[in-house]
């Protein structure tokens, strides 16, 4: 992938080479087999779930499409469909449809593949950098800076409460504290494990742990990746609240997913994700988010449509919960 810096200082730590490995050299792996096909290398199964997280797929898909795109070309918009569970234990095959290669625009169309079957697709644009006196966005929301905010383990220890509850919770906790769930830094702005039901709508700042490099397509990648990891819950808050087990009663699934790049960012760097939720019905839920950059600019817009059922209200058969795919 092209290298593309950004101004935006980031601070490193000791730690950042084994951080690093775990978002660049692990999520978003993939060996190539041959042109524009590629192979999954290490895949997440998140707390609860029995299948890929779908934001892992969407993040993988399109860096096997970054890499057939001229250097100077950048995403800025993809549109993808979940069509099965991913199985975890086996590897995900991405194809490359290169559609269209143009010299402001890149189309291409992604594949991916389990046993034989389409899992997901997308379809991303690419195009290179242009200006425009046409310029105006929204006002980001007044938020404390990331610093100000309590990192969401910390939250999560403060409602365990009691010796008891922790013993109850401490198998849960240990997948949450996980070194994979740790990848994501997230540091939620105001009330966020609540007892009591909250409007469907948060604000959370969120990033990539350790130093991804300078590389901006990784940088993309990994925004797409953390673009699917807290959204569709927003919809269950005015159900359950944040309540720390809330997710345990519902099934909840993707069922696509939007992502529109705006302007430069750092996915290593602070990103104020607003989320809200404005519509849910007929088992389906619709989410937007928008991820701003500290200094104010919209960087990243997302749209999600995705499906949310109680438990025991679940149709037989039905995938199992909390499966991304």
């Amino acid at each position: 992938m092209a290298t593309k810096a950004t101004s935006t200082a980031v601070q490193t730590t000791e730690n950042d080479e084994d951080l690093e490995s775990i978002i660049t050299k692990s999520f978003l792996n993939l060996e190539k087999i041959d042109v524009d096909i590629y192979r999954s290398q290490h895949l997440w199964q998140p707390r609860g779930g029995r299948a890929v997280f779908g934001g892992q797929v969407v993040g993988q898909a399109l860096a096997a499409a970054a890499y057939s795109v001229p250097a100077d070309h950048h995403t800025h918009s993809l549109h993808c469909y979940f069509l099965r569970p991913g199985n975890y234990k086996l590897p995900i095959l991405f194809t490359v449809d290169r559609t269209r290669d143009g010299n402001v625009y890149s189309s291409r169309s992604i594949k991916a593949m389990q046993e034989g079957r389409a899992i997901f697709t997308m379809q991303a644009s690419f195009k290179t950098g242009e200006t425009d006196p046409f310029q105006h966005q929204f006002t980001m929301p007044a938020v404390p800076s990331p610093e100000e905010c309590t990192d969401i383990t910390q939250l999560l220890t403060k409602a365990v409460g009691s010796e008891k509850k922790a013993i109850e919770y401490q198998k849960g906790m240990s997948h949450r504290l996980s070194k994979e769930q740790m990848s994501i830094l997230r540091r939620p702005v105001g009330e966020y494990y609540s007892p009591s039901p909250l409007p469907p709508r948060r604000c959370v700042w969120i990033k990539a742990a350790g130093h991804l490099g300078d590389d901006y397509k990784m940088h993309q990648c990994c925004a797409a990746f953390m673009s699917d990891y807290l959204l569709l819950g927003t919809a269950i808050m005015p159900y359950t609240g944040g309540h720390i087990q809330a997710g345990r009663n519902f099934f909840m699934t993707s069922v696509d997913h939007a992502v529109w790049f705006h302007s430069e960012f750092r996915a290593d760097d602070w990103l104020l994700y607003e989320m809200e939720s404005p519509v849910c019905g007929e088992g389906r839920a619709f989410n937007t988010g928008r991820m701003w950059t500290r200094d104010g600019r919209l960087a990243i817009s997302v749209a999600q449509e995705g499906v949310i059922r109680t438990r025991k209200s679940e149709p037989e058969g039905s995938d199992p919960p909390k499966s991304k795919l």
